[in-house]
């Protein structure tokens, strides 16, 4: 059934490219159909074909020749296998409808915060709500209450402190509300590793990058990707992990 979910992620990763490009504009995401960026031409339903389109138009488009960016299968084939994935790794259960949910939102998020600077909350805030619905439905919504409160406020903690410190802007509140999503998903136990896992990638991968770019380190970088990529860790190897810290932690006879 892996492959039947691999296709509905390449579907999934169309809808998404359609929010990465129009909600950071205020645009709807319902109407007009989809058109061309360039010209304005309205692409038809042959041409809006997940990824296989793409190729069949050599990655231009039909009416202006127009080049379209590579993010536009790159995030539906990064959709498909992660929906693949994920239902080859958990088979059928309610774990699996979180899961696609949720590697949903944190794929366009990142999307737009590499691309924008921006987390929506047209996407972080009806996540939240969606965290807290599927925790309802599996008992567990009082962890993940306290998940998206705590999320929130550590992160408000964070930027306050900074802000009274430096007297500047640490980071920004979509990122705040990203990490109460992830607690609303994932429940508070999941925070202290998506803390320590998103900062220390982010330094290492930021320094790089900064470094390469010949930046100050004062210049602005998204850390909206890391926190994702913390969060979906822990939904699918958090078991791993706790059994890897707590004999790591056990004492030697």
């Amino acid at each position: 059934m892996s492959w039947v979910f691999a296709l509905l992620g390449l579907v999934f990763g169309s809808f998404a490219n359609v929010l990465v490009h129009r909600l950071p504009r205020r645009e709807s995401i319902v109407w007009p159909g989809s058109r061309c960026p360039h010209c304005g031409a309205a692409i038809r339903w042959y041409d809006n074909l997940p990824l296989l389109s793409w190729m069949m138009l050599a990655g231009r488009c039909r009416h202006c020749a127009a080049a379209i960016g590579w993010r536009y299968p790159l995030l539906e084939g990064v959709m498909a296998l992660s929906w693949g994935g994920l239902a080859w790794h958990f088979g059928m259960q309610w774990l699996l409808l979180q899961g696609l949910v949720l590697s949903f939102l944190l794929w366009t998020l990142s999307v737009i915060d590499l691309e924008t600077g921006l987390l929506p909350d047209a996407l972080t805030l009806p996540g939240m709500a969606a965290g807290l619905l599927l925790a309802w439905s599996t008992g567990r919504l009082q962890d993940c209450l306290l998940g998206m409160l705590a999320g929130y406020g550590l992160f408000w903690l964070i930027g306050w402190l900074y802000l009274k410190a430096t007297g500047q802007e640490g980071m920004g509140h979509g990122d705040y509300k990203l990490l109460a999503m992830l607690g609303a998903f994932l429940g508070w136990q999941a925070l202290p590793f998506i803390i320590f896992f998103s900062s220390l990638t982010g330094a290492v991968v930021g320094g790089l990058v900064l470094m390469r770019r010949g930046a100050g380190w004062r210049a602005e970088l998204p850390f909206g990707p890391y926190l994702a990529a913390a969060g979906m860790i822990w939904f699918v190897w958090h078991d791993s992990l706790l059994n890897w810290y707590l004999g790591w932690m056990a004492p030697v006879p």
